[in-house]
This record gives structure tokens, C-alpha cells and sequence, in this order.
């Protein structure tokens, strides 16, 4: 469920980095589940999708100040399971465009938590932070949509 709670930057970042690699990993693992051919190609396109935004979110809690990272903020931590992993809808059979639209919800959970946090920040740094954070997601998003476009079955 989610917890209200609050957490530093640097959590949050942490955390974020963590929701992405989940996701990463559970792609790989549906791929071995799957012989159909399109599904694998957009699961190892989410998980590379994945990937990219964890190593990106790596390099922001890496490159910046103690003093942003350790700001305090008010924080609503998910689990991938409950953002995404409804056990149910992770089936065998699963559309190109179901996985799709599975894989976003990630994507627009963090989003709208990044919005919200650079809403509430206390220092025009750590907003600009948030920001980018969001814009970054946005653009991955963008991308992971296209490349599914051109795979899916739509």
C-alpha cells in the first residue's frame, strides 16, 4: 500500500533507481517465458528502456551536492508490485500493447511523483532537480512508446 512518509532526496533517488531496475529484471525474466517473438522484442526493449533511466538516476544521486541529497521531503513509496504487477494481467498471452501500457504505469507513477516533488521543493535546486527528473522520464517514456509502435501489433 502506500505509506506517506518522508525521505531525503538522495531516498528518493535511491528508490526510483531500485523501481527501475525491478522492472528491468522482471522484463528479462518474462522473456524467458515467452516464445513469441514480438513479445521478447518489447520485453527486452522495456527492460533496456528500464535500464537506461536506472543508470540515468544513478548518475544524478552520483553528480550531485550533499546538501540537495539530504533535503528532506514529503514521499509516497510504491512498490513496482503495486504500481504495475497486478500478477493477473501478467500473463502469457499478453499484448504487445497490454505490456505497453503495463510498463507506463512505472513511467507515469514517477512522473507525477517528481511533478508533486518539485511542487513542494524548498530550494530552486532541488525543484530543478525534480524537473529534469520528470522531463527525463516524459522523454523515455516518448521513446519507449515509438520503438513499441514499431514492433507492436497495434
Amino acid at each position: 500500500g502506500l505509506l506517506m512518509s518522508y525521505r531525503t532526496v538522495g531516498d528518493i533517488l535511491e528508490f526510483s533507481e531500485g523501481l527501475h531496475r525491478h522492472a528491468s529484471t522482471l522484463y528479462e525474466q518474462l522473456r524467458d517465458d515467452t516464445q513469441r517473438e514480438r513479445v521478447d522484442m518489447m520485453l527486452k526493449l522495456l527492460a533496456d528502456h528500464e535500464q537506461r533511466l536506472a543508470t540515468a538516476l544513478e548518475r544524478y544521486r552520483d553528480g550531485n551536492k550533499a546538501a540537495i541529497l539530504t533535503e528532506w521531503h514529503q514521499f509516497e513509496a510504491a512498490d513496482v508490485a503495486d504500481i504495475v504487477m497486478d500478477a493477473k494481467e501478467l500473463h502469457m498471452d499478453i499484448s504487445v500493447t497490454e505490456l505497453v501500457q503495463l510498463a507506463l504505469k512505472v513511467d507515469d507513477y514517477l512522473i507525477s511523483a517528481y511533478q508533486q516533488l518539485a511542487a513542494d521543493a524548498s530550494s530552486a535546486e532541488v525543484r530543478a532537480l525534480f524537473e529534469d527528473l520528470a522531463n527525463l522520464e516524459q522523454a523515455e517514456k516518448i521513446s519507449a512508446v515509438r520503438a513499441a509502435l514499431s514492433v507492436g501489433d497495434w
